[in-house]
């Protein structure tokens, strides 16, 4: 993280945010945390490291993370093959994660030999009274207790969604001069830029570029309601692993996981559906036994499909991504090094990928549709671009900030839409300051460090007050 450039304009945008919430007190997560974060939600976060690397133990030990090691499919702790510094003293062993301190007694992991190598026991909750946790071996275990304050923030819950209905800071963005509003605009696109850039970078130093760069760009495959599970499924499923296997293995261990093979009934399939799921369950049913664990109902992905778009749904999206990695030295060679990328290349790589099924295929149920789809359109070259790819290149190669102001606008969304009437309502600098996709950028961010985190309804929020002392 230290290589990285800091952009200029992001830390104006941080100090006038700051400014005008000084004095407040900073929002609780705690609430959010406790109602939208199952277990494997947290897993998940500790895994890609958005709790840190750095901590003290409730023994009072400093202990680093050196490798996170991978996430177990079988019995056992939930993590594997880690290594840990407590004390300065280097050990390898597990990491177990529960919800409370008390779950290592309950459900009897301190009995179970498969135990014994656990050298780290994270846990949420703890009883006021001291309790330990120790191996069948009698051996005491190192405890963290982890809590929301420890997120980094950019990777905390999102606090929902404001009223959709104009706030009281359209009328001073409607009389801004357009120099000062395309300022402030820009200055938070760029703050935006340098988060996401800073969680993109965090997973580059815990499991390394090529590993950060699957997981991103596989979280833009899954739209708004499906990012977890894609990101779920590629850090049990790391591309070391994967690229050990045959194209064949990789795309049945990517749909067993996934959940999509259970349940289908062959003689309910078409011939062309029948022929690719036999091809499938080939490779699958050698691995589903090892894999059991994560196919519980409590542990599988938990895909969101109501209201899905037949295009988007998450099964092709699956088969997008099976897509990528036959291609993926020429997908994932431009981000390697920032010297390296050119877009024009890039983009051509993504809208020219082909699948034998899914170019014509929306589910696996479905009936072959008439003419190919493709399987990664614009919008989603541009989801990757403003996601993914600038984010983090541009701390390398800060002028690549230039070729960044020049992308045009993505496709609106339900909360860009939402974001808009707020700041502009139906004045026409709604549509004028939303041409570039780091307006837009800009946008959603102003929405989320404002309207999202006042709980006055917009009365009171000093925002539209203190608009005036940007300059």
């Amino acid at each position: 993280m230290s290589a990285l450039t800091p952009l200029p304009f992001a830390d104006r945008y941080e100090r006038f945010r700051d400014a005008v919430f000084s004095g407040m007190a900073e929002p609780s997560v705690d609430s959010i945390w406790a109602e939208n974060l199952s277990e494997q939600d947290l897993q998940s976060l500790w895994f890609a490291g958005d709790f840190g690397r750095d901590f003290i133990s409730s023994q009072g030990k400093a202990v680093k993370i050196v490798d996170f090691g991978i996430w177990n499919s079988g019995a056992g702790p939930d993590f594997m093959e880690c290594t840990v510094q407590i004390d300065g003293r280097q050990e390898q062993g597990a990491i177990e994660l529960d919800p409370d301190a008390r779950d290592w007694e309950r459900h009897c992991h301190g009995a179970n030999p498969e135990y014994r190598q656990v050298v780290l026991h994270l846990f949420l909750q703890a009883p006021e009274q001291r309790f330990f946790t120790r191996t069948v071996e009698h051996k005491e275990v190192t405890q963290i207790q982890l809590s929301s304050a420890m997120l980094a923030q950019e990777a905390r819950p999102n606090r929902g969604q404001a009223a959709a209905k104009l706030g009281r800071c359209s009328t001073p963005l409607r009389e801004m001069e357009p120099s000062r509003l395309a300022s402030i605009l820009e200055s938070a696109a760029q703050y935006r830029l340098e988060r996401k850039s800073m969680r993109l970078h965090r997973a580059v130093a815990a499991h390394g570029r090529e590993q950060a760069i699957y997981q991103a760009l596989a979280q833009t495959l899954g739209y708004r309601n499906n990012q977890q599970p894609f990101l779920l499924l590629c850090q049990r499923l790391p591309l070391k692993l994967l690229k050990k296997r045959s194209l064949s293995e990789r795309e049945a261990l990517l749909f067993g996981i996934s959940g999509f093979m259970e349940n289908i009934r062959f003689e309910d399939t078409r011939p062309t559906t029948r022929h690719y799921l036999r091809q499938l369950w080939q490779d699958w049913w050698q691995r589903r036994d090892d894999c059991q664990r994560w196919l519980s109902d409590t542990q599988r992905p938990q895909w969101r499909l109501a209201a899905t778009r037949p295009g988007n749904h998450p099964q092709r999206r699956l088969g997008a991504l099976t897509a990528m990695l036959v291609n993926w030295d020429r997908i994932a060679g431009p981000l390697m090094e920032a010297s390296r990328w050119n877009q024009p290349g890039w983009k051509a790589s993504l809208l020219a990928l082909r699948h034998d099924y899914w170019d014509t295929h929306y589910t696996l149920l479905a009936e072959a549709a008439t003419k190919p789809i493709s399987l990664i359109g614009e919008s989603r070259v541009q989801e990757m671009l403003a996601n993914v790819v600038y984010p983090l290149l541009i701390p390398e190669r800060t002028r690549l900030w230039v070729e960044y102001l020049e992308l045009p606008a993505m496709l609106d969304n339900q909360k860009l839409r939402r974001a808009a009437l707020r700041l502009f309502g139906d004045h026409p600098r709604s549509a004028e300051f939303q041409k570039k996709l780091h307006q837009q950028q800009g946008l959603l961010q102003l929405y989320e460090d404002f309207c999202l985190e006042d709980d006055s309804a917009c009365s009171t929020c000093p925002f539209p007050e203190r608009l005036k002392e940007w300059r």
